[in-house]
Protein backbone atom coordinates (compact mmCIF):
# COMPACT_ATOMS: atom_id res chain seq x y z
CA UNK A 1 0.00 0.00 0.00
CA UNK A 2 2.86 2.54 0.70
CA UNK A 3 4.01 2.18 -2.65
CA UNK A 4 0.41 2.83 -3.87
CA UNK A 5 0.56 5.91 -2.19
CA UNK A 6 3.73 6.63 -3.36
CA UNK A 7 2.54 6.22 -7.28
CA UNK A 8 -0.39 8.56 -6.26
CA UNK A 9 1.57 11.17 -5.55
CA UNK A 10 3.77 11.42 -8.05
CA UNK A 11 1.14 11.63 -10.44
CA UNK A 12 -0.69 13.70 -8.78
CA UNK A 13 2.23 16.20 -8.49
CA UNK A 14 3.06 15.57 -12.17
CA UNK A 15 -0.83 16.24 -13.18
CA UNK A 16 -0.92 19.24 -10.96
CA UNK A 17 -0.38 21.60 -12.89
CA UNK A 18 -2.02 20.95 -15.90
CA UNK A 19 -5.05 20.18 -13.87
CA UNK A 20 -4.97 23.68 -12.45
CA UNK A 21 -4.36 25.36 -16.26
CA UNK A 22 -7.39 23.32 -17.50
CA UNK A 23 -10.11 24.14 -14.50
CA UNK A 24 -11.43 27.22 -16.24
CA UNK A 25 -11.72 25.46 -19.55
CA UNK A 26 -13.30 22.55 -17.78
CA UNK A 27 -17.27 23.33 -18.18
CA UNK A 28 -17.95 25.54 -20.42
CA UNK A 29 -21.77 25.09 -20.29
CA UNK A 30 -22.08 25.61 -16.56
CA UNK A 31 -21.90 29.44 -14.74
CA UNK A 32 -18.62 30.27 -12.99
CA UNK A 33 -19.72 29.43 -9.30
CA UNK A 34 -17.22 31.27 -7.10
CA UNK A 35 -18.04 31.68 -3.53
CA UNK A 36 -18.95 35.25 -2.45
CA UNK A 37 -16.93 35.65 1.00
CA UNK A 38 -17.19 38.89 2.34
CA UNK A 39 -14.08 38.48 4.97
CA UNK A 40 -11.97 35.27 5.61
CA UNK A 41 -14.06 32.78 7.97
CA UNK A 42 -11.49 31.79 10.62
CA UNK A 43 -13.21 28.71 11.49
CA UNK A 44 -12.06 27.61 8.31
CA UNK A 45 -9.05 26.17 8.30
CA UNK A 46 -5.79 23.73 5.37
CA UNK A 47 -6.70 20.69 8.17
CA UNK A 48 -10.24 20.69 7.70
CA UNK A 49 -9.96 17.45 5.13
CA UNK A 50 -7.05 15.75 7.19
CA UNK A 51 -9.63 12.94 7.86
CA UNK A 52 -9.93 11.51 4.43
CA UNK A 53 -6.09 10.99 4.17
CA UNK A 54 -5.49 7.42 3.65
CA UNK A 55 -7.14 4.21 2.96
CA UNK A 56 -10.93 3.96 3.44
CA UNK A 57 -13.70 1.38 2.20
CA UNK A 58 -16.68 2.88 0.66
CA UNK A 59 -20.64 1.86 1.04
CA UNK A 60 -21.97 3.48 -2.60
CA UNK A 61 -26.06 4.44 -2.33
CA UNK A 62 -26.84 5.85 -5.78
CA UNK A 63 -29.82 7.26 -7.35
CA UNK A 64 -28.91 7.03 -10.94
CA UNK A 65 -32.42 8.62 -12.50
CA UNK A 66 -32.01 11.97 -10.56
CA UNK A 67 -34.60 14.91 -10.25
CA UNK A 68 -37.15 12.39 -12.21
CA UNK A 69 -38.85 11.23 -8.97
CA UNK A 70 -37.60 7.90 -8.43
CA UNK A 71 -36.76 6.00 -5.47
CA UNK A 72 -34.98 3.31 -7.20
CA UNK A 73 -31.35 3.43 -5.43
CA UNK A 74 -28.52 0.92 -7.02
CA UNK A 75 -25.70 0.43 -3.75
CA UNK A 76 -22.28 -0.71 -4.35
CA UNK A 77 -18.83 -0.84 -2.65
CA UNK A 78 -15.42 0.60 -3.22
CA UNK A 79 -12.09 1.56 -1.50
CA UNK A 80 -11.06 5.38 -1.36
CA UNK A 81 -7.59 6.38 -1.07
CA UNK A 82 -7.04 10.16 0.49
CA UNK A 83 -3.84 12.30 -0.17
CA UNK A 84 -2.95 15.56 0.88
CA UNK A 85 -1.24 17.84 -1.22
CA UNK A 86 0.63 21.77 -0.86
CA UNK A 87 0.97 20.71 2.51
CA UNK A 88 -2.49 20.42 3.28
CA UNK A 89 -3.59 23.65 1.45
CA UNK A 90 -4.90 21.04 -1.04
CA UNK A 91 -5.88 16.94 -1.34
CA UNK A 92 -6.60 14.33 -3.45
CA UNK A 93 -8.38 11.26 -3.53
CA UNK A 94 -9.29 8.37 -6.00
CA UNK A 95 -12.41 6.31 -5.46
CA UNK A 96 -12.60 3.21 -7.39
CA UNK A 97 -15.48 1.08 -7.39
CA UNK A 98 -15.53 -2.93 -6.89
CA UNK A 99 -18.25 -4.25 -8.77
CA UNK A 100 -18.11 -2.29 -11.84
CA UNK A 101 -14.12 -0.96 -11.64
CA UNK A 102 -15.46 3.06 -11.87
CA UNK A 103 -12.88 5.40 -11.20
CA UNK A 104 -13.43 9.03 -10.08
CA UNK A 105 -10.90 11.52 -8.91
CA UNK A 106 -11.68 14.81 -6.05
CA UNK A 107 -9.16 17.48 -6.43
CA UNK A 108 -9.72 19.90 -3.21
CA UNK A 109 -7.88 23.60 -2.81
CA UNK A 110 -8.07 25.66 0.06
CA UNK A 111 -8.60 29.78 -0.50
CA UNK A 112 -6.87 31.25 2.28
CA UNK A 113 -7.89 34.29 1.77
CA UNK A 114 -11.39 33.59 1.68
CA UNK A 115 -11.39 31.11 4.20
CA UNK A 116 -13.27 28.41 1.61
CA UNK A 117 -12.61 25.63 -0.14
CA UNK A 118 -12.93 24.28 -4.31
CA UNK A 119 -13.80 20.66 -5.10
CA UNK A 120 -13.26 19.34 -8.26
CA UNK A 121 -14.56 16.33 -9.46
CA UNK A 122 -13.38 14.11 -12.75
CA UNK A 123 -14.48 10.44 -13.51
CA UNK A 124 -13.21 8.25 -15.98
CA UNK A 125 -16.50 7.79 -17.57
CA UNK A 126 -15.90 11.04 -19.80
CA UNK A 127 -12.29 12.33 -18.79
CA UNK A 128 -13.94 15.71 -17.84
CA UNK A 129 -13.43 17.81 -14.93
CA UNK A 130 -16.91 18.92 -13.57
CA UNK A 131 -17.69 22.41 -12.14
CA UNK A 132 -16.78 22.62 -8.60
CA UNK A 133 -18.39 23.41 -5.38
CA UNK A 134 -17.15 25.87 -2.74
CA UNK A 135 -18.07 25.37 0.74
CA UNK A 136 -16.11 25.28 4.55
CA UNK A 137 -16.62 22.76 7.16
CA UNK A 138 -18.44 24.93 10.50
CA UNK A 139 -18.90 22.88 13.59
CA UNK A 140 -17.98 19.60 11.99
CA UNK A 141 -19.82 19.98 9.08
CA UNK A 142 -18.70 20.55 5.55
CA UNK A 143 -21.11 22.26 3.09
CA UNK A 144 -20.33 22.53 -0.50
CA UNK A 145 -22.68 24.22 -2.98
CA UNK A 146 -22.22 25.08 -6.88
CA UNK A 147 -23.66 25.25 -10.12
CA UNK A 148 -23.71 22.65 -12.87
CA UNK A 149 -26.12 21.23 -15.47
CA UNK A 150 -28.61 17.99 -16.02
CA UNK A 151 -30.23 16.99 -19.38
CA UNK A 152 -29.18 20.85 -20.11
CA UNK A 153 -31.03 22.22 -17.50
CA UNK A 154 -29.53 24.22 -14.76
CA UNK A 155 -29.10 22.96 -11.36
CA UNK A 156 -27.77 23.52 -8.04
CA UNK A 157 -25.46 21.16 -6.14
CA UNK A 158 -24.83 20.46 -2.94
CA UNK A 159 -22.44 18.16 -1.08
CA UNK A 160 -22.06 17.54 3.02
CA UNK A 161 -19.69 15.87 5.30
CA UNK A 162 -21.20 14.71 8.29
CA UNK A 163 -19.17 12.61 11.14
CA UNK A 164 -15.76 13.78 10.19
CA UNK A 165 -14.30 12.84 13.88
CA UNK A 166 -16.01 9.96 13.97
CA UNK A 167 -14.20 5.89 12.52
CA UNK A 168 -17.56 6.40 9.54
CA UNK A 169 -17.42 9.95 8.31
CA UNK A 170 -20.75 10.67 5.52
CA UNK A 171 -20.17 12.25 2.34
CA UNK A 172 -23.83 13.10 0.47
CA UNK A 173 -24.51 15.20 -2.52
CA UNK A 174 -28.07 17.01 -3.52
CA UNK A 175 -29.54 18.34 -6.56
CA UNK A 176 -31.94 20.98 -7.55
CA UNK A 177 -33.61 21.94 -10.01
CA UNK A 178 -35.67 24.59 -8.56
CA UNK A 179 -32.76 27.16 -7.04
CA UNK A 180 -32.82 25.43 -3.79
CA UNK A 181 -36.18 25.60 -2.18
CA UNK A 182 -36.06 21.94 -2.59
CA UNK A 183 -33.58 19.29 -3.13
CA UNK A 184 -33.28 15.71 -3.41
CA UNK A 185 -30.27 13.63 -2.40
CA UNK A 186 -28.92 10.90 -4.89
CA UNK A 187 -25.85 10.01 -3.80
CA UNK A 188 -24.68 9.19 -0.50
CA UNK A 189 -20.95 7.63 0.19
CA UNK A 190 -20.71 5.99 4.23
CA UNK A 191 -16.58 5.22 5.00
CA UNK A 192 -14.72 2.89 7.48
CA UNK A 193 -11.25 1.59 8.09
CA UNK A 194 -12.51 -2.09 7.89
CA UNK A 195 -14.48 -3.58 5.09
CA UNK A 196 -18.17 -3.11 4.90
CA UNK A 197 -19.82 -6.32 5.32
Amino acid sequence: MRHSFRLVHAVVSAMLPLAVAGIAEAAPQAKASVPQVVAPDQSASVRDFDFLRGHWYVRNKRLPKQLQGSNEWVTSTGTLIGVPLLDGMGNYDELRSDETGALGVSVRFYNKQAGSWSDYWIANRDGVMQPPVHGRFVDGVGRFEGEDTLQGKPILVRQLWTGITTATPRWEQAFSGDGGKTWETNWVMDFARTPFR
